[in-house]
Protein backbone atom coordinates (compact mmCIF):
# COMPACT_ATOMS: atom_id res chain seq x y z
CA UNK A 1 0.00 0.00 0.00
CA UNK A 2 1.18 3.35 -0.93
CA UNK A 3 1.65 6.11 1.37
CA UNK A 4 1.07 9.43 0.16
CA UNK A 5 -0.15 12.74 1.18
CA UNK A 6 -2.61 13.64 -1.88
CA UNK A 7 -2.91 12.08 -5.34
CA UNK A 8 -2.76 14.42 -8.18
CA UNK A 9 -3.10 13.75 -12.16
CA UNK A 10 0.32 13.40 -13.13
CA UNK A 11 0.49 9.79 -10.98
CA UNK A 12 -2.80 8.56 -12.53
CA UNK A 13 -3.03 6.17 -16.14
CA UNK A 14 -6.65 4.67 -17.58
CA UNK A 15 -6.67 1.30 -19.08
CA UNK A 16 -9.58 -0.39 -20.16
CA UNK A 17 -10.21 -4.66 -21.52
CA UNK A 18 -13.01 -6.48 -22.20
CA UNK A 19 -15.33 -7.56 -19.76
CA UNK A 20 -14.54 -11.65 -19.81
CA UNK A 21 -12.76 -14.13 -21.29
CA UNK A 22 -11.30 -17.17 -21.02
CA UNK A 23 -9.71 -19.40 -18.40
CA UNK A 24 -9.16 -23.51 -19.01
CA UNK A 25 -8.78 -26.26 -16.20
CA UNK A 26 -11.10 -26.82 -13.60
CA UNK A 27 -10.29 -27.00 -9.59
CA UNK A 28 -6.91 -26.93 -8.60
CA UNK A 29 -5.91 -27.06 -12.05
CA UNK A 30 -7.41 -24.03 -13.13
CA UNK A 31 -5.63 -21.13 -15.20
CA UNK A 32 -6.50 -17.85 -15.61
CA UNK A 33 -6.16 -16.35 -18.97
CA UNK A 34 -3.38 -13.27 -18.39
CA UNK A 35 -4.20 -9.89 -20.52
CA UNK A 36 -2.53 -6.69 -21.01
CA UNK A 37 -4.56 -3.76 -20.18
CA UNK A 38 -5.08 -1.01 -23.00
CA UNK A 39 -4.21 2.25 -22.18
CA UNK A 40 -5.79 5.67 -23.14
CA UNK A 41 -3.72 8.38 -24.06
CA UNK A 42 -4.06 12.22 -23.72
CA UNK A 43 -6.38 11.73 -20.62
CA UNK A 44 -7.33 14.48 -18.75
CA UNK A 45 -10.10 14.68 -16.63
CA UNK A 46 -11.55 11.71 -14.64
CA UNK A 47 -13.70 10.93 -12.18
CA UNK A 48 -16.74 8.59 -10.68
CA UNK A 49 -19.29 8.15 -8.26
CA UNK A 50 -20.89 5.51 -6.25
CA UNK A 51 -24.36 6.54 -5.28
CA UNK A 52 -25.21 4.05 -2.34
CA UNK A 53 -28.59 5.42 -0.79
CA UNK A 54 -30.60 5.02 -4.55
CA UNK A 55 -30.49 1.34 -4.25
CA UNK A 56 -31.10 1.32 -0.58
CA UNK A 57 -34.51 0.78 0.81
CA UNK A 58 -35.49 1.51 4.52
CA UNK A 59 -37.42 -1.02 6.46
CA UNK A 60 -40.25 0.24 8.96
CA UNK A 61 -42.69 -0.52 11.01
CA UNK A 62 -45.03 0.17 13.12
CA UNK A 63 -44.16 1.09 17.03
CA UNK A 64 -40.38 2.01 15.74
CA UNK A 65 -39.90 6.06 15.40
CA UNK A 66 -36.05 4.88 13.52
CA UNK A 67 -35.94 2.47 10.58
CA UNK A 68 -35.65 -1.39 11.65
CA UNK A 69 -33.10 -1.99 9.04
CA UNK A 70 -31.74 -1.38 5.25
CA UNK A 71 -31.94 -3.94 2.43
CA UNK A 72 -30.36 -3.32 -1.33
CA UNK A 73 -33.15 -4.02 -4.10
CA UNK A 74 -31.33 -3.20 -7.22
CA UNK A 75 -28.32 -2.78 -7.93
CA UNK A 76 -25.72 -0.33 -7.38
CA UNK A 77 -24.60 1.71 -10.57
CA UNK A 78 -21.71 3.65 -10.05
CA UNK A 79 -20.58 6.09 -13.10
CA UNK A 80 -17.55 6.93 -14.16
CA UNK A 81 -16.56 10.23 -16.47
CA UNK A 82 -13.45 10.84 -18.18
CA UNK A 83 -12.49 13.00 -21.08
CA UNK A 84 -9.24 13.14 -23.81
CA UNK A 85 -7.57 15.14 -26.06
CA UNK A 86 -8.44 13.98 -29.71
CA UNK A 87 -5.18 12.39 -31.71
CA UNK A 88 -6.69 9.43 -34.26
CA UNK A 89 -9.33 7.70 -33.17
CA UNK A 90 -7.29 5.35 -30.94
CA UNK A 91 -9.25 5.86 -27.63
CA UNK A 92 -12.95 5.52 -29.72
CA UNK A 93 -11.90 1.35 -31.48
CA UNK A 94 -9.80 0.83 -27.74
CA UNK A 95 -14.24 1.75 -25.67
CA UNK A 96 -15.65 -0.76 -28.50
CA UNK A 97 -16.48 1.92 -30.94
CA UNK A 98 -16.76 1.14 -34.80
CA UNK A 99 -14.51 2.12 -37.50
CA UNK A 100 -16.86 3.00 -40.35
CA UNK A 101 -15.48 2.38 -43.84
CA UNK A 102 -16.06 3.90 -47.52
CA UNK A 103 -16.65 1.31 -50.23
CA UNK A 104 -19.46 0.20 -53.11
CA UNK A 105 -20.34 4.11 -53.12
CA UNK A 106 -21.49 4.05 -49.69
CA UNK A 107 -20.76 3.58 -45.86
CA UNK A 108 -20.31 0.60 -44.08
CA UNK A 109 -20.78 0.60 -40.23
CA UNK A 110 -22.19 3.22 -37.72
CA UNK A 111 -19.81 4.63 -35.01
CA UNK A 112 -21.81 2.39 -32.78
CA UNK A 113 -22.57 -0.44 -34.38
CA UNK A 114 -21.54 -3.17 -32.22
CA UNK A 115 -23.36 -1.16 -29.16
CA UNK A 116 -26.48 -1.38 -31.43
CA UNK A 117 -26.19 -5.12 -31.87
CA UNK A 118 -25.07 -5.63 -28.40
CA UNK A 119 -22.07 -7.31 -29.74
CA UNK A 120 -20.73 -9.38 -26.42
CA UNK A 121 -17.31 -7.85 -27.12
CA UNK A 122 -18.18 -4.08 -27.84
CA UNK A 123 -20.87 -3.76 -25.87
CA UNK A 124 -18.94 -3.17 -22.50
CA UNK A 125 -15.88 -2.54 -21.29
CA UNK A 126 -14.04 -2.83 -17.70
CA UNK A 127 -11.54 0.46 -17.06
CA UNK A 128 -8.66 0.71 -14.57
CA UNK A 129 -7.34 3.22 -13.21
CA UNK A 130 -3.67 3.33 -11.85
CA UNK A 131 -2.29 5.66 -9.71
CA UNK A 132 1.18 5.54 -8.93
CA UNK A 133 4.22 6.89 -6.08
CA UNK A 134 3.74 10.51 -4.96
CA UNK A 135 6.67 12.57 -6.26
CA UNK A 136 6.63 10.16 -9.67
CA UNK A 137 5.15 10.33 -13.28
CA UNK A 138 2.67 7.19 -13.64
CA UNK A 139 4.85 7.42 -17.22
CA UNK A 140 8.61 6.86 -15.37
CA UNK A 141 9.30 2.87 -17.19
CA UNK A 142 12.28 3.24 -15.68
CA UNK A 143 10.98 2.46 -12.08
CA UNK A 144 7.56 1.59 -12.92
CA UNK A 145 7.81 -2.48 -12.00
CA UNK A 146 10.19 -1.87 -9.05
CA UNK A 147 7.93 0.44 -7.48
CA UNK A 148 4.37 -1.95 -8.00
CA UNK A 149 4.32 -2.19 -4.21
CA UNK A 150 3.50 1.42 -4.06
CA UNK A 151 0.68 1.08 -6.98
CA UNK A 152 -2.72 1.52 -6.35
CA UNK A 153 -5.83 0.76 -9.00
CA UNK A 154 -9.39 0.73 -9.28
CA UNK A 155 -11.51 -1.64 -11.35
CA UNK A 156 -14.82 -0.92 -12.59
CA UNK A 157 -16.78 -3.77 -14.33
CA UNK A 158 -19.38 -4.21 -16.90
CA UNK A 159 -19.35 -0.67 -18.21
CA UNK A 160 -21.51 0.66 -20.57
CA UNK A 161 -21.58 4.01 -22.33
CA UNK A 162 -24.28 6.18 -21.54
CA UNK A 163 -23.11 9.13 -24.00
CA UNK A 164 -20.08 10.73 -25.56
CA UNK A 165 -19.57 14.21 -27.21
CA UNK A 166 -16.78 15.31 -29.13
CA UNK A 167 -16.54 19.37 -29.23
CA UNK A 168 -14.01 21.53 -31.16
CA UNK A 169 -13.80 25.36 -30.66
CA UNK A 170 -11.62 28.53 -31.70
CA UNK A 171 -8.54 28.70 -30.06
CA UNK A 172 -9.42 25.13 -28.17
CA UNK A 173 -7.87 21.56 -28.06
CA UNK A 174 -10.50 19.44 -30.02
CA UNK A 175 -11.23 16.79 -27.02
CA UNK A 176 -14.25 14.03 -26.39
CA UNK A 177 -15.82 13.47 -23.29
CA UNK A 178 -17.54 9.83 -22.37
CA UNK A 179 -19.60 9.08 -19.68
CA UNK A 180 -19.81 5.29 -18.42
CA UNK A 181 -22.14 3.20 -16.34
CA UNK A 182 -20.28 0.34 -14.28
CA UNK A 183 -21.72 -2.46 -12.33
CA UNK A 184 -18.69 -2.91 -10.03
CA UNK A 185 -15.78 -1.17 -8.36
CA UNK A 186 -12.94 -3.09 -6.67
CA UNK A 187 -9.53 -1.62 -5.11
CA UNK A 188 -6.57 -2.79 -5.23
CA UNK A 189 -3.18 -2.12 -3.10
CA UNK A 190 0.84 -2.41 -3.65
CA UNK A 191 0.12 -4.25 -7.17
CA UNK A 192 -0.29 -3.47 -10.44
CA UNK A 193 -0.77 -7.16 -12.22
CA UNK A 194 -2.65 -10.42 -11.48
CA UNK A 195 -5.68 -8.05 -10.74
CA UNK A 196 -8.82 -9.93 -11.20
CA UNK A 197 -11.81 -9.39 -13.15
CA UNK A 198 -14.08 -6.70 -12.23
CA UNK A 199 -16.94 -7.95 -13.99
CA UNK A 200 -19.97 -10.01 -12.36
CA UNK A 201 -22.57 -12.23 -13.07
CA UNK A 202 -25.94 -12.23 -12.80
CA UNK A 203 -25.85 -12.91 -9.47
CA UNK A 204 -23.36 -10.29 -7.99
CA UNK A 205 -20.66 -12.43 -7.86
CA UNK A 206 -17.14 -12.24 -9.50
CA UNK A 207 -15.64 -15.61 -11.26
CA UNK A 208 -12.68 -14.08 -11.18
CA UNK A 209 -12.33 -15.87 -14.84
CA UNK A 210 -8.70 -13.69 -15.66
CA UNK A 211 -6.57 -11.84 -14.72
CA UNK A 212 -5.08 -8.29 -16.03
CA UNK A 213 -2.27 -6.42 -15.98
CA UNK A 214 -1.32 -3.01 -16.65
CA UNK A 215 1.78 -2.47 -18.13
CA UNK A 216 3.80 0.73 -17.96
CA UNK A 217 1.64 3.47 -19.74
CA UNK A 218 3.73 5.94 -22.28
CA UNK A 219 2.45 8.86 -24.13
CA UNK A 220 1.33 6.73 -27.44
CA UNK A 221 2.40 8.02 -30.52
CA UNK A 222 4.04 11.47 -30.63
CA UNK A 223 4.13 11.89 -34.52
CA UNK A 224 0.93 13.85 -33.41
CA UNK A 225 0.73 15.78 -30.01
CA UNK A 226 -2.91 17.19 -30.17
CA UNK A 227 -5.13 18.00 -32.75
CA UNK A 228 -5.41 21.79 -33.48
CA UNK A 229 -8.64 24.08 -34.03
CA UNK A 230 -7.35 25.54 -37.12
CA UNK A 231 -7.08 21.60 -38.69
CA UNK A 232 -11.00 21.37 -38.57
CA UNK A 233 -13.05 21.57 -41.21
CA UNK A 234 -16.95 21.62 -41.22
CA UNK A 235 -19.14 20.63 -44.88
CA UNK A 236 -22.72 20.95 -45.60
CA UNK A 237 -23.81 18.46 -48.80
CA UNK A 238 -27.02 20.39 -49.20
CA UNK A 239 -25.32 23.80 -48.21
CA UNK A 240 -27.97 25.85 -49.12
CA UNK A 241 -30.48 23.71 -46.72
CA UNK A 242 -31.62 27.28 -45.46
CA UNK A 243 -31.08 29.55 -47.84
CA UNK A 244 -34.14 28.39 -50.20
CA UNK A 245 -37.04 30.25 -51.26
CA UNK A 246 -39.00 27.39 -49.97
CA UNK A 247 -37.52 26.95 -46.84
CA UNK A 248 -38.00 28.54 -43.10
CA UNK A 249 -35.20 31.31 -43.85
CA UNK A 250 -32.92 32.52 -41.34
CA UNK A 251 -28.72 31.78 -41.78
CA UNK A 252 -27.87 32.02 -45.46
CA UNK A 253 -25.22 29.22 -47.32
CA UNK A 254 -23.22 27.88 -44.52
CA UNK A 255 -20.28 27.00 -46.29
CA UNK A 256 -20.00 30.65 -46.13
CA UNK A 257 -20.96 30.89 -42.00
CA UNK A 258 -17.10 31.01 -40.03
CA UNK A 259 -17.91 28.61 -37.76
CA UNK A 260 -16.68 29.39 -33.89
CA UNK A 261 -17.56 26.23 -32.22
CA UNK A 262 -18.91 22.99 -32.99
CA UNK A 263 -19.67 19.63 -31.22
CA UNK A 264 -21.29 15.85 -31.71
CA UNK A 265 -23.18 14.20 -29.15
CA UNK A 266 -24.06 10.33 -28.90
CA UNK A 267 -26.95 9.26 -26.62
CA UNK A 268 -26.68 5.68 -25.64
CA UNK A 269 -29.35 5.68 -22.96
CA UNK A 270 -29.86 1.90 -22.08
CA UNK A 271 -33.39 0.00 -20.44
CA UNK A 272 -32.68 -1.41 -17.56
CA UNK A 273 -34.15 -4.97 -17.85
CA UNK A 274 -34.45 -7.17 -14.11
CA UNK A 275 -35.86 -10.26 -13.47
CA UNK A 276 -37.06 -12.35 -10.50
CA UNK A 277 -34.15 -14.51 -8.65
CA UNK A 278 -31.14 -12.40 -10.24
CA UNK A 279 -28.98 -10.13 -8.31
CA UNK A 280 -28.02 -7.73 -10.80
CA UNK A 281 -29.85 -6.63 -14.18
CA UNK A 282 -30.70 -9.14 -16.66
CA UNK A 283 -29.79 -6.81 -19.15
CA UNK A 284 -28.93 -3.46 -19.95
CA UNK A 285 -30.50 -2.98 -23.70
CA UNK A 286 -30.00 0.55 -26.01
CA UNK A 287 -32.92 2.39 -25.63
CA UNK A 288 -34.43 3.89 -29.11
CA UNK A 289 -34.80 5.80 -31.15
CA UNK A 290 -31.38 7.32 -30.89
CA UNK A 291 -30.97 10.97 -31.66
CA UNK A 292 -27.65 12.41 -32.63
CA UNK A 293 -26.97 16.13 -32.36
CA UNK A 294 -24.43 18.05 -34.22
CA UNK A 295 -24.51 21.99 -32.77
CA UNK A 296 -22.97 24.47 -34.67
CA UNK A 297 -21.90 28.10 -33.78
CA UNK A 298 -21.16 30.40 -36.46
CA UNK A 299 -20.78 34.36 -36.87
CA UNK A 300 -23.98 36.10 -39.10
CA UNK A 301 -23.11 37.03 -42.33
CA UNK A 302 -25.96 37.35 -44.81
CA UNK A 303 -29.53 35.84 -44.21
CA UNK A 304 -31.38 33.67 -46.44
CA UNK A 305 -35.24 34.14 -47.39
CA UNK A 306 -38.19 32.26 -46.39
CA UNK A 307 -40.38 32.61 -43.94
CA UNK A 308 -41.67 30.08 -40.36
CA UNK A 309 -45.17 29.83 -41.86
CA UNK A 310 -43.39 27.51 -44.43
CA UNK A 311 -42.60 25.25 -41.47
CA UNK A 312 -46.23 25.60 -40.03
CA UNK A 313 -47.82 24.88 -43.25
CA UNK A 314 -45.83 21.96 -44.06
CA UNK A 315 -44.63 23.68 -47.59
CA UNK A 316 -40.93 24.03 -46.59
CA UNK A 317 -39.74 20.34 -47.69
CA UNK A 318 -38.17 17.78 -46.41
CA UNK A 319 -34.84 19.49 -46.30
CA UNK A 320 -32.09 17.03 -45.27
CA UNK A 321 -28.18 17.34 -44.87
CA UNK A 322 -25.14 15.10 -45.13
CA UNK A 323 -22.79 17.06 -42.48
CA UNK A 324 -18.77 16.09 -42.25
CA UNK A 325 -16.91 17.52 -39.37
CA UNK A 326 -12.99 16.57 -40.65
CA UNK A 327 -9.75 17.06 -38.84
CA UNK A 328 -6.35 16.36 -40.25
CA UNK A 329 -2.62 16.63 -39.67
CA UNK A 330 -1.90 18.44 -43.31
CA UNK A 331 -3.15 16.86 -45.97
CA UNK A 332 -3.88 13.47 -43.78
CA UNK A 333 -7.09 12.95 -42.30
CA UNK A 334 -6.77 12.16 -38.65
CA UNK A 335 -10.18 11.86 -37.12
CA UNK A 336 -13.42 12.38 -39.05
CA UNK A 337 -17.44 12.06 -38.05
CA UNK A 338 -20.15 12.45 -40.61
CA UNK A 339 -23.66 12.88 -39.66
CA UNK A 340 -26.02 11.60 -42.20
CA UNK A 341 -29.64 12.50 -43.33
CA UNK A 342 -29.49 15.62 -40.63
CA UNK A 343 -32.72 18.14 -40.76
CA UNK A 344 -32.58 21.23 -39.12
CA UNK A 345 -33.89 21.43 -35.19
CA UNK A 346 -33.39 24.65 -33.96
CA UNK A 347 -31.66 28.20 -35.01
CA UNK A 348 -31.06 30.51 -32.40
CA UNK A 349 -29.66 34.61 -33.08
CA UNK A 350 -28.15 36.44 -30.51
CA UNK A 351 -25.84 40.23 -30.38
CA UNK A 352 -24.65 41.61 -27.54
CA UNK A 353 -23.48 45.55 -27.77
CA UNK A 354 -20.50 46.27 -29.79
CA UNK A 355 -20.58 42.49 -30.58
CA UNK A 356 -20.86 39.74 -33.79
CA UNK A 357 -24.52 38.88 -34.60
CA UNK A 358 -23.88 34.95 -33.69
CA UNK A 359 -26.13 31.92 -34.99
CA UNK A 360 -26.27 28.68 -33.08
CA UNK A 361 -27.84 25.59 -35.43
CA UNK A 362 -28.97 22.45 -34.07
CA UNK A 363 -29.06 19.38 -36.22
CA UNK A 364 -29.91 15.78 -35.58
CA UNK A 365 -30.33 12.73 -36.89
CA UNK A 366 -31.31 9.47 -35.81
CA UNK A 367 -29.31 6.20 -35.83
CA UNK A 368 -30.31 3.22 -38.04
CA UNK A 369 -29.14 -0.54 -38.16
CA UNK A 370 -25.74 -1.25 -37.50
CA UNK A 371 -25.60 -1.69 -41.24
CA UNK A 372 -27.30 1.02 -42.59
CA UNK A 373 -25.43 3.45 -45.07
CA UNK A 374 -27.64 6.41 -45.50
CA UNK A 375 -28.70 7.83 -42.06
CA UNK A 376 -27.00 7.84 -38.70
CA UNK A 377 -23.35 8.49 -37.53
CA UNK A 378 -20.22 7.09 -38.95
CA UNK A 379 -16.78 7.60 -37.74
CA UNK A 380 -13.41 7.59 -39.88
CA UNK A 381 -10.58 7.14 -37.63
CA UNK A 382 -6.95 7.19 -39.13
CA UNK A 383 -6.17 4.42 -41.65
CA UNK A 384 -2.80 3.59 -39.86
CA UNK A 385 -3.90 2.94 -36.32
CA UNK A 386 -2.65 -0.43 -34.78
CA UNK A 387 -5.96 -1.10 -33.00
CA UNK A 388 -7.97 -3.70 -34.24
CA UNK A 389 -11.25 -2.39 -36.03
CA UNK A 390 -14.96 -3.46 -35.67
CA UNK A 391 -15.20 -6.94 -34.59
CA UNK A 392 -11.59 -7.68 -33.42
CA UNK A 393 -9.47 -6.96 -29.67
CA UNK A 394 -6.98 -5.15 -28.36
CA UNK A 395 -3.83 -6.23 -28.37
CA UNK A 396 -3.11 -9.33 -26.25
CA UNK A 397 -6.98 -10.83 -25.81
CA UNK A 398 -7.34 -14.39 -26.80
CA UNK A 399 -9.74 -14.35 -29.95
CA UNK A 400 -11.95 -16.67 -27.43
CA UNK A 401 -12.72 -13.96 -25.23
CA UNK A 402 -16.49 -13.69 -23.87
CA UNK A 403 -18.47 -11.52 -21.62
CA UNK A 404 -19.30 -12.16 -18.49
CA UNK A 405 -22.80 -11.08 -17.93
CA UNK A 406 -25.13 -12.08 -20.66
CA UNK A 407 -26.99 -9.22 -22.77
CA UNK A 408 -30.35 -10.76 -23.67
Amino acid sequence: MASRTRVISQNKAVYVTPTGWDVTGTGADITHQTINGHQLHRVDTLSFDMDLAGARQDVREFGQLARIGTVSLTEINPTLSLGYFLVDGENELALGFTQSKTGNGGHTGQMASGMLVEDPILSERNVWVLTAKEGEDAFNSAVYDAQAQNHDVIGFGNCFISSYSASFGVGEIPRADVELQASNIVFWTGSHNGLYNPSLDLEGERNFTGLTNLPAPDTGDMSTLVLRPQDVSVTFSNDDVLAESSSIGGATSLSALPVQSASVELPLAREVIESLGTELAYAKLLEFPIDVTLSVSALMREFGAGGLEYALTGTAGDKKTDITLDVSNGSKSMVKYQLKNAVLDNQSFSQGLDDNETVDLTFSAQIGGASTTDQGLFFFPDTGLSVPAFGSLPSGVPAAAQPITPQG
